[in-house]
Order: structure tokens, then sequence, then C-alpha cells
């Protein structure tokens, strides 16, 4: 089968399912007639964890803009109160949690590209928030196969973080990309560029370089919170200013039915409390399809991914939420004397700097039946650091994903969550989620 290569590039997924694309590295950027592969959705477009989508870029405005809708909810219930579990904003929060209303649209315009996308959700309490998730333009087919991206996007690191929660193939973030990576969606308005780098011996590999400015997050969940306050807030460790992120990621078909995908990433920026924060990561999959490159038959997705933070603290109130304090105390205690005010000073003079480092992974293992029924199990862990109020947390998720149609624009997923910490012991969660998605290929 010979198809366009810059055709199959924008042919990817249709948001929370799998990707098919064809590539051709020694010629990334050519008009030529090139092979068809199948390539990780992380090179080139979202993934659902799901083994394979046939969708072609949708309804188009003009043939220019091409609109998406993705809506997914969750209910259930859970052991633990209201969003203690959560490590992400659209995670299950309650017995019914509305996880995405999103909205968006893709930009094709020859070399020209862009997306932009919105999302609503609700929090434990049941309130509705929308935001601005990614809204960014992209120069493709430069000369030597590179990429120029600019805006607000989610930064390639590792596997997960540029995938939105319409393209998990769980209904909950994994635990250490809600906990290293700004609570699991590390966003950045700067500047992006890739490079397609031609290893004759790898089906993809593609090196990419962000520069910008990390945006923070409301600390709503209850995953970071503890009845004894720490001496360091634990959120204090997010990126919060200048950033910089790095990805390689490879693919390699060993033959028509097997592959291996390798990444590599890092991030360092300035945090919340003014220091320094750096994650490392590494991860590897191996995929086995039953039909090969076909449609349709059985298979094996097999995704492990470790991380490693280090980062500077500095005790007591993060910058700004001390003022803020300090401001509502006057407020309410007009009557405290200069004496009070001195032991304040002395507090604040007393903050002590220190610097901890944090380990944690995730595995997931996905055997998809026939493209339409995925049976998974996920397995995460992360290590925890009492001083900073972080627990040391492990985390078992079977589940069971049924794609009603072929085109997968309805799907529902059923997911166990056992969660075990060494602050709040054991607690399960039961979720039902019911996703809708419309639309064609996203830009990434």
């Amino acid at each position: 089968m010979k198809m366009n290569l810059r055709r199959l590039i924008t042919a990817g997924a249709t948001g929370g399912v799998g990707v098919v694309f064809a590539m051709s590295l020694a010629s990334a950027g050519a008009e030529e007639e090139v092979e068809f592969v199948e390539i990780t959705p992380e090179v080139g477009a979202e993934v659902s964890g799901s083994i394979l989508e046939k969708s072609g870029d949708g309804y188009s405005l003009g043939g220019v803009i091409f609109p998406h809708l993705h809506v997914f909810s969750a209910y259930g219930f859970s052991s633990a109160e209201d969003g203690d579990l959560a490590v992400n904003d659209h995670d299950p929060q309650r017995d019914v949690t509305l996880q995405g209303l999103e909205t968006g649209a893709s930009l094709r315009a020859g070399m020209l590209q862009g997306f932009v996308t919105g999302s609503g959700i609700t929090d434990s309490e049941g309130d509705f928030s929308f935001t601005l998730e990614e809204a960014f333009l992209k120069l493709v087919d430069l000369p030597m196969g590179f990429e120029l991206r600019g805006g607000q996007y989610l930064n390639r690191f590792g596997f997960q973080n540029s995938v939105h929660n319409h393209g998990w193939s769980n209904i909950d973030q994994n635990l250490v990309n809600g906990r290293f990576l700004n609570e699991g969606e590390m966003i950045t308005r700067g500047v992006e560029i890739s490079w397609n780098v031609p290893i004759a011996a790898m089906q993809s590999s593609l090196i990419s370089l962000s520069v910008g400015r990390a945006e923070t997050h409301a600390h709503s969940h209850g995953e970071e919170e503890h009845e004894d306050e720490s001496e360091f807030e634990a959120e204090g460790a997010n990126f919060s200013d200048t950033a910089v992120t790095a990805s390689w990621i490879n693919q390699y078909d060993i033959d028509d039915m097997n592959r291996v995908t390798g990444v590599v990433s890092a991030a360092w920026g300035d945090n919340e409390y003014g220091r320094t924060s750096q994650v490392y990561g590494i991860g590897v999959e191996y995929l086995w399809r039953e039909n090969g490159y076909g449609v349709g038959g059985n298979s094996i997705r097999w995704r492990n991914e470790m991380m490693y933070r280090q980062f500077g603290a500095i005790s007591g109130h993060l910058p700004g939420e001390e003022e803020d304090d300090h401001d509502h105390e006057e407020e309410d205690h007009d009557d405290h004397d200069e004496e009070d005010h001195d032991d304040e000073d002395h507090d604040d003079e007393a903050s002590r700097r220190d610097s901890f480092s944090e380990f944690g992974f995730y595995s997931s293992l996905t055997y998809g039946i026939d493209d339409s029924v995925d049976l998974g199990l996920r397995a995460g862990w992360v290590s925890g650091i009492s001083d900073v109020g972080l627990d040391s947390r492990f985390r078992l998720s079977p589940s069971v994903s049924w794609y009603v149609n072929e085109s997968r624009t309805v799907q529902t997923r059923l997911q166990y969550n056992w969660d075990q910490s060494n602050d709040f012991g054991d607690e399960h969660s039961v979720w039902f989620q019911v996703g809708f998605n419309l639309g064609g290929a996203e830009v990434r």
C-alpha cells in the first residue's frame, strides 16, 4: 500500500484512539511515495493506549480548519474522601465527574499547521471550570527534517505528558506523572524545535527541545494534603517559570509484527520555591500485533517508564502565599501586638533550605482483542518524601475498555484502583467511564 507522506503524517488519532502513519525518515519532508508503516503516537499524534485507529482528517471548513470534540465523564465510588486520590484535574473526583468537555480545532495549510483546544471539568465540589490547554502554530516540512512549534503546548516528555486525557489508556493519570510533572500536565508557553533524525536502523527517531515558561496549576485536589502541616510545601517542587524540556524517542520494528519503542526525557527549570527542579525519565515499550501492519487481529502492548526528580526547597510558605496569609492575618487579628509580629519575622528568617529527590515508575500491559476490546493492567509507585508531606504510594489498576463502533466514536471503560500509602493505608475505587470523540487527526 502506497500513500503520500504528508497526508499520512496528518492522518493520526481521533482523540482517544490509536494512530496510523507513514514515515520515511531518510526522506522526511519529501513529496514522495513511502511504504505503509505504523509508528508510535508520541512521534506524530495522540494515543489512547489502544492499538489501531482508522480515522481520516474528519470534517473540515474549507479543507483547512478541522474541528474536534471530546466529552469524557466518570461515574463510581471510592472509599476515600472526594478528590483525595486524584493526582490530576482530569482524574475522577467524586461519584460523578466531568473529566473533559474538550473543544478544539486543527489548522492545516501546507507547511503551516496549528492547534487550539480548551477543556471544561468539574472538581471535587462539583464546580465547573473551563481552561485553555493548548494554542500553538507549527511549521513542518522544513529542510533536513526539522519542525518548529510556538505557543502554549503540552511538553513532549516520556510517553504520556503530551497526550490529552481523552487519549489515556486508563481513566486516571499515572501516579508518577501526576506527582513529578506539574500534576500530570506540564504545559509551556514557549518555542519547541523537533528534528526527525535520519537513523537508517530506526523506523522513526525524533528529538525535541522546548524552552519557555511553565504554566502552574491551582492546587485543588487532596493527593498532596495531610492533616499535619509539613515543613516544606509539596507544590513548591512544581515548575513555575523558565523551563527547558528535551525528549528523544526511537522506534525499531523487529519485523511486521513486533516493535520496540524507547524514549529518554529531561526537564529543568525554576520551581515555586524560587529554586530549581529537574526531572529525568526513561521508558521502553514493546508492541506485538497479530496482523502486523494490517487492520484487526489481537495485540499486546507493554509499556514501562521510570522517572527521577530532584529539587531545591525552602521551608514555610511558598513565595506569594506568605504575603496573602500575612494580609489575611492582619484583617482578622488587628489586635496583635508588636511582639507577635517580631516572632513572625523571626520565623520567616529561620526558613530552612534543603534539596530532595524522589523516584517513581509505572508499568502497563494491554491485551487488545480485534481492535474492539482492551484488557489492561497498570501498576505505579512513587517513593515519597516525608519532610515535604509526600507519601510513598502504590496503585494497581486492572481495566477493561470497549469501543462501541469501528471508528471508536463512542468508548467505555471500567477500572478498579487499589491504592496503598504509608499515609492513608488502603483505599479502593471503582470507576466507569463513557467517552465520545468527534473529529479527525489533531495536529501535535
